[in-house]
This record gives structure tokens, sequence and C-alpha cells, in this order.
């Protein structure tokens, strides 16, 4: 037997009439980088990878593929360790909550 909550007694997020996709994208992007020498602007250039939003804005997509389209998981109201969430995944000692003034 399993310590998991039943999901039937949680309030569920289903959005309906949504899907989600995911992609595979190679591409170029070409940037300036301002700096006083090569290995000062490799240093940099490889900080830039550390960056989250890097690549968000292609120049060119050399390559496309869709890997998944599919539903989004249902994300539950729950009381988790006395704070209030929205998870996708429900744990042992979770407890169903209402929606707050916020909404879902």
């Amino acid at each position: 037997m399993s310590d998991l909550p039943n999901k039937a007694d949680f309030i569920a997020d289903e959005r309906p009439g949504e899907y989600e996709a995911t992609f595979s994208v190679r591409g170029t992007i070409r940037v300036t980088i301002k700096a006083g020498s090569v290995e000062e602007a490799r240093a940099k250039a490889d900080a830039m990878t550390e960056d989250e939003e890097f690549g968000l804005e292609l120049d060119e997509a050399d390559d496309v593929s869709v890997n998944w389209v599919g539903r989004p998981l249902p994300m539950f109201l729950v009381t988790r360790d006395g704070k209030k969430m929205k998870v996708s995944r429900l744990q042992p000692g979770d407890l169903p909550r209402q929606p707050d003034e916020r909404g879902f």
C-alpha cells in the first residue's frame, strides 16, 4: 500500500485545452564582445553560456525538431509542511487545500 495521498481528494488544475511542446533547436547567435584580448573575449563568451536567457533569440535556426507534444501535468493545491503550494506530484503528508485570494 502506498503512503501517497489520493489524487481524488485534491483540487487539480487540469488546464483544459492546453498542451505543451518541447523542441530541440540548433542555431547560430552572433554577438559583439568588447574585450582587451581574445582570451578575455573567450572568458566573457564562456560566461555568457551560463546566462539562463542566453539563446532565446537566435539569429538563425539551423535545425528545429519537435520532441514531444502532450498534456501538461495537472497541478494540485496542497499544504506541504505547513506551506501552501501548487505541485505536479503529490508526496506523503500532503494535505488538500482550497484556492486562496490569488485564485488557483
